[in-house]
């Protein structure tokens, strides 16, 4: 009797360890980089452009063509034929049909989401070194929530109605910020400035 209840403590207490080496393994693996569940990283090891220290390369905020109707300029002023007058314009001017999707351009965390009246609904991505994106003129109903982690070319919306700029058709601005400083969004992507036909 004694030698069968050793028997079964030894067997236990095998399986126990066992149990806790498998635990201790998972969990290294969770939280080594380029795991998804590492906190503070983004899903899965980075994409072009994404490695740490490297130069931050966006993808396009579309998969179909668009034309970019309105580009951007730190000093000179664009006639905005809305509001019948010359304005400057610190973001990227988008036309692309309504309804299409709009990605993320690049990993972050959702730090805003906001229902203008003059700029529709506008999602902020924070990505790393500093850099924050904005997409406006998206419809009410996107894909995202404030505070979640998104990945490089993941939907965030659609193109909807803007009540502001209304007569240039369905499309979104995007700008981009740099340390808090709005700077061009082409700087980032490449080829933007011609438009993806």
């Amino acid at each position: 009797m004694d030698r069968a209840r050793r028997h079964a403590v030894g067997v236990s207490a095998v399986l126990m360890l066992v149990m806790l080496t498998l635990a201790v393994t998972v969990t290294a693996l969770a939280v080594a980089p380029g795991s998804p569940n590492r906190p503070g990283d983004n899903t899965g090891p980075p994409g072009p452009g994404e490695e740490v220290g490297g130069p931050i390369v966006f993808a396009m905020p579309f998969n179909v063509s668009f034309d970019i109707i309105k580009g951007y300029s730190e000093t000179d002023l664009q006639w905005n034929e809305t509001a019948g007058q010359w304005q400057g314009h610190r973001a990227i001017k988008i036309a692309v049909g309504q309804g299409t999707p709009v990605l993320a351009t690049y990993a972050g965390t959702i730090t805003n989401i906001v229902n203008d009246s003059l700029e529709g609904t506008i999602v902020e991505i924070t990505h790393r070194d500093g850099v924050v994106t904005r997409y406006m003129g998206l419809a009410s109903n996107v894909n995202v929530q404030r505070n979640q982690v998104v990945q490089r070319g993941q939907q965030i919306g659609v193109v909807g109605g803007r009540p502001i700029d209304h007569k240039d058709g369905p499309h979104v601005k995007l700008e981009v910020l740099k340390d808090g400083k709005k700077v061009n969004p082409a700087d980032f992507i490449p080829n933007l400035d011609g438009g993806n036909k």
